[in-house]
């Protein structure tokens, strides 16, 4: 398995209850998830869209959620209108990236561009 902190993999950055997050439709084991990241599964119920946010498995599975602070929930939590942005156009980011967007008290979002090739 690779070492968490060299997977070149970028995720969508998204939102979910309030808390910014990354997304991949692959499913990643829970040793594979980076320092300091919290695992979720992304789940739906008896249609396609997203419907809860599990800890572990239950139902279909849509994706895997990181956030960098856990998500209050008992095991899972359904999602009601307007808790979740698939959407935010924020952009995709490995976890090293978005643990320094977030996390890292020297960021500075105008060097952005010259890090990670996008427009502030």
């Amino acid at each position: 398995m690779e070492n968490p902190n060299t997977i070149p993999e970028r995720m969508r950055e998204i939102e979910i209850f309030g808390v910014p997050a990354l997304f991949t439709s692959k499913a990643i084991p829970p040793e594979a998830v980076y320092p300091g990241m919290f695992r979720y599964e992304l789940q739906t119920g008896d249609g396609q869209r997203p419907h809860r946010l599990a800890e572990g498995p239950g139902g279909k599975f849509l994706g895997t959620v990181l956030t960098p602070v856990p998500v209050p929930m008992e095991g899972q939590r359904e999602i009601g209108p307007g808790e979740l942005s698939l959407d935010t156009g924020a952009g995709y980011y490995t976890p090293s990236e978005f643990e320094e967007k977030y996390l890292s008290p020297d960021y500075d979002p105008a060097s952005r561009k010259e890090r990670y090739g996008k427009e502030s």
